[in-house]
């Protein structure tokens, strides 16, 4: 497998995630009809106030030099006494899925963010691949599910450091 890197998103590089948001989440929105939660149906100016935002880091996931997927982080603050962030989305272009990346960038955030107490996100509950990622990662499921549509359940995980 190519070398995995996270570059830190920059304003500019808005068309480069939403359009590598837009081909991640499109098998799921197909799949699932999920017209109100789909990130494959933001528009870019989604993105836009993601990358301004104080609370997020976005990363563009390069392997070698090509960029295939994204990642955004958000600091959630201090509960409790504990530092929490959350992973919110990961997202891999579909030629590159199943090749271990989401796994490696995971890793790569968990050694990046040391202060991290908590680590949350939610995914598809129908979507098994994404929860045994998640699972093996360390994430442990949490709360409520939120039902979506017929088809579709978020779920929650979270992992305390």
């Amino acid at each position: 497998m190519e070398d995995i890197r996270l570059i830190l998103a920059k304003p500019g590089d808005e068309k480069t995630i939403h359009a590598l948001k837009y081909s991640s989440f499109l098998p799921l929105y197909e799949r699932y009809k999920d017209d109100e939660t789909s990130p494959a149906k933001e528009p870019i100016e989604k993105v836009i106030a993601n990358l301004k935002s104080e609370d997020t880091d976005y990363y563009i996931i390069n392997a070698g030099s090509k960029p295939v997927g994204g990642v955004r982080v958000v600091d959630d603050g201090i509960e409790d006494g504990r530092h929490v962030y959350r992973i919110s989305p990961l997202f891999i272009i579909p030629e590159y899925q199943n090749k271990g990346i989401g796994q490696r960038v995971i890793k790569m955030l968990f050694d990046m963010y040391e202060n991290a107490d908590i680590w949350r996100l939610s995914t598809i509950k129908q979507e098994a691949g994404n929860c045994h990622l998640y699972e093996k990662c360390g994430f442990k499921l949490v709360g409520n599910e939120m039902p979506i549509n017929d088809r579709m359940t978020i779920v929650f995980y979270e992992i305390i450091k």
